[in-house]
């Protein structure tokens, strides 16, 4: 699902830090963060009204992600995720960051790793 959600991820021993989900699958995520994420290092997602998330960093550049996710998540979880985005794309996003992210996103993903499957 594509989506603009904002999230929190926190780095093993790290403080929490504000992300953007870009891209949601069952199986992992692409975010904008602004910043470099540590590849192949434990992360937690933090998504409002969900239960925190386990994963790891398949790869990060240019400020974009791709999280792979410990265990798979439940479909009508991530159908709920896309319901909450599209709530809160109604409602001004505090990035600034434009649609075009999606784009610039999907690049990075063809170039540095696996796309997700969505």
């Amino acid at each position: 699902y594509r989506l603009e959600l904002p999230a929190e991820i926190r780095e093993f021993r790290s403080c929490r830090l504000d992300i953007l989900l870009l891209e949601l699958s069952v199986a992992g995520c692409g975010l904008w963060a602004g910043f470099k994420i540590r590849v192949e290092r434990p992360i937690t997602l933090f998504v409002d009204g969900f239960a925190p998330i386990k994963a790891s960093t398949a790869w990060s550049d240019s400020g974009f992600a791709e999280l792979m996710f410990d265990q798979h998540l439940h479909l009508s979880v991530v159908q709920h995720m896309a319901r909450e985005s599209a709530a809160c794309c109604r409602r001004v996003m505090p990035y600034g960051v434009p649609s075009a992210a999606h784009a610039d996103f999907a690049a990075l993903s063809q170039e540095l790793g696996k796309p997700l499957q969505i």
